[in-house]
């Protein structure tokens, strides 16, 4: 009897030698007017939210790993919780979140479908806006139809003031938006940035509030014929946070920026805007090497003439391990960072 019970402890102690137990689960807390994830002692790389439609993904900075804040949430109620490491889902379980806002830099991936329109508003100061999409340029249903889709959305949110307007190059998709704006006179900016006028130049620092600020790592002149290659593109940083914002440029100007060095290949990026809504001839592997973004974002319009995004550049993503959103499936995609741990929320 005494020889079995041995056995047992030494089977036990065995099968535990990689196993952790664990006295509480992971759960998402409210304490001190905020919600934040508490990981029990598990080991995770991102938390999903589920509510109908509705999801919410966690995650901290990659050079910074810390607590998970939530950010914004509009509906109440039961959530269903995936604790996901790698590929795996570590834990799975139901929280309650209650109607949360916090002071926090938010950055709006806007649905224009085929085109291009950001909103970048920091938690001080002005908010700033890339690209406008077709606006009333528009004429297919993939080109938004001619809807003056960003000028509605600054109405929405009661935005008259804006600092920057920037139009990465000159194609209908990106600009047509922009000069809906401008021409509504409902909002006052304080300048605009093209290749045409003034811009920082390349390595140097646009800021977007004292705190939120961009990298210049591309734009073209008069001399560039090629109107893709001309995109500006920036690196927004806000303390650990980092985005990287592309428009339309292609192998020639991501093999420019590579060669600058301002990209370190030894830092991996929180967030990348695929270039080119997804174009073959851009997000190049050796560019995507060095970025190797957490999430990739894809502003594009469902059924487009272009076969955007293409096969060759989704599976480059995957093999990279990027989680790839898209406005044709996921509509306007919200993204919110306090500089140490960042939100995602968008509709499945």
């Amino acid at each position: 009897m005494k020889s079995n019970f041995l056995f047992l402890i030494a089977l036990v102690l065995i099968s535990c030698e990689d196993r952790v137990f664990f006295d509480k689960t992971p759960d998402v807390v409210y304490e001190d007017g905020k919600y934040y994830f508490d990981p029990a002692g598990y080991d995770f790389d991102k938390v999903v939210l589920s509510k109908d439609n509705n999801i919410i993904e966690l995650s901290s900075c990659r050079e910074n790993r810390s607590e998970l804040t939530l950010f914004k949430n509009e509906k109440s109620g039961y959530y269903e919780m995936f604790v996901i490491n790698g590929s795996d889902t570590v834990f799975s379980g139901e929280t309650y979140l209650g109607v949360t806002v916090r002071n926090s830099l938010n950055v709006t991936v806007i649905d224009v479908k085929q085109g291009d329109c950001f909103m970048i508003d920091p938690p001080e100061g002005l908010p700033s806006v890339i690209d406008g999409g077709y606006g009333t340029l528009g004429v297919e249903w993939w080109q938004d139809g001619g809807e003056m889709t960003l000028l509605k959305e600054l109405n929405s949110r009661n935005i008259s003031e804006i600092k920057y307007l920037i139009e990465t190059h000159h194609d209908k998709d990106h600009y047509g938006g922009l000069y809906d704006v401008i021409k509504s006179g409902y909002v006052s900016y304080e300048d605009t940035l093209n290749y045409r006028g003034y811009l920082p130049e390349i390595g140097d620092t646009l800021y977007f509030s004292d705190n939120v600020k961009g990298v210049m790592l591309n734009f073209g002149d008069s001399t560039n014929t090629d109107e893709n290659n001309k995109s500006i593109a920036i690196k927004l940083i806000y303390k650990y946070f980092e985005m990287i914002f592309t428009g339309d440029i292609e192998e020639d100007a991501e093999d420019g920026i590579l060669s600058t060095g301002i990209l370190d290949p030894d830092e991996e990026y929180e967030i990348l805007k695929v270039a080119h809504h997804g174009s073959s001839s851009s997000s190049t592997q050796n560019f995507l090497n060095a970025v190797m973004p957490l999430f990739s974002v894809i502003s594009v319009g469902y059924g487009n003439d272009y076969g955007h995004p293409t096969s060759e550049v989704l599976e480059r993503l995957k093999g990279i391990n990027s989680s790839v959103l898209r406005t044709d499936l996921n509509g306007s995609i919200e993204i919110f960072s306090d500089g140490n741990s960042f939100q995602i929320s968008y509709t499945k």
